[in-house]
């Protein structure tokens, strides 16, 4: 299991792109070779092979995230934890950094995120765990969690535009609409 930072510039502590990457591999004693071509793999895994010779610092923000996700990536976890996987970025990079891991889980690495974010949660998870004083009060799918009133008000959630749109316009099923929503939009983006 590998875990990734919200913050990467908290995370990082080289000052070079391929050895960031490499530094896990370098302290479990794999040869050069080795970690070359494990480094350049997940480099390419990860859009990031034309920057292996740059300095971290000439990174954006965005880059020095998918820098922290190749450094775990490349230690072959199954599964990396990710802490608040957008922060700080628009919605470009945003997109960006989530379409970069649904092509990891189909590459069969499972994704924990720990999140605020709920729109995030409705468009790019498919199982929801809702945790509220140290309790687990939900395990669903995101559209069942985000529009049931017990568990809204039990955790502090905010109900999401989309639920009271179907409630205003007297929807039934809520979940099923926003559901269909947010898998309309992710087609048409």
């Amino acid at each position: 299991i590998g875990f990734v930072m919200q913050n990467p510039n908290q995370m990082i502590s080289k000052t070079m792109v391929y050895d960031e990457v490499a530094f896990g591999l370098k302290i479990r004693g794999l040869s050069d070779s080795q970690i070359k071509e494990r480094v350049y793999e997940t480099l390419k895994i990860c859009g990031l092979y034309g920057y292996r010779n740059w300095p971290i610092s000439a990174l954006s923000f965005g880059q020095k995230k998918r820098v922290t996700i190749a450094s775990i990536l490349v230690l072959n976890p199954e599964m990396i934890i990710l802490d608040e996987p957008t922060a700080g970025q628009d919605f470009k990079h945003y997109t960006e950094i989530m379409e970069f891991l649904v092509d990891l889980n189909k590459k069969g690495v499972t994704i924990l995120m720990v999140t605020h974010d709920m729109h995030l949660m409705l468009e790019y998870t498919n199982k929801v765990i809702v945790l509220s004083e140290g309790e687990k009060i939900a395990d669903n799918i995101p559209a069942y969690v985000l529009t049931n009133k017990e568990i809204i008000e039990k955790s502090n959630l905010k109900e999401t535009s989309l639920h009271q749109l179907a409630l205003k316009c007297n929807i039934e099923d809520t979940t099923k609409f926003v559901n269909r929503f947010i898998d309309y939009d992710r087609r048409v983006r």
